[in-house]
């Protein structure tokens, strides 16, 4: 990793760090909602460290522009060349509650896959109707 690539990591570290001050300080707060955490202050200090966690996030992108490979590195199997057009059978996956639907032109897809997808979505349906049960009591 180039010298470059180490300025996102010591932003967001930073402003991690930053943020978890502010919240052991009592200037900054942690609620829970839904299942995303959610982070609220007042401080100064607060403020600095989200600001240096977004420019952390925003930097990832360019830390990595200008890496090259190490010398002799062996190419990942089944990797193709930039000029070579990619195969035709791609797929996705739409998750509407615990119904999966698969759609595109795989040739098949395992039962194993339908099943963790129907769970996810079974788990997600369940959790957010608990969510949704105990906030409106």
């Amino acid at each position: 990793m180039p010298r470059t690539g180490w300025v996102p990591v010591v932003l967001l570290a930073a402003g991690a760090i930053f943020v978890a001050d502010a919240v052991l300080r009592g200037t900054a707060s942690v609620t829970l909602f839904a299942i995303i955490p959610v982070v609220s202050g007042n401080s100064v200090e607060f403020l600095g460290g989200v600001v240096l966690l977004l420019v952390g996030f925003l930097a990832v992108p360019l830390a990595f522009l200008s890496w090259d490979p190490p010398e002799g590195a062996v190419p990942l199997a089944g990797a193709r060349p930039h000029d070579v057009a990619p195969p035709e059978e791609m797929g996705g996956l739409l998750l509407l509650g615990p119904v999966p639907i698969f759609f595109g032109r795989w040739k098949d897809v395992s039962r194993g896959t339908k099943v963790a997808a129907a769970l996810v979505g079974a788990v997600l349906l369940v959790v957010l109707a608990l969510e949704l049960f105990f906030a409106l009591r």
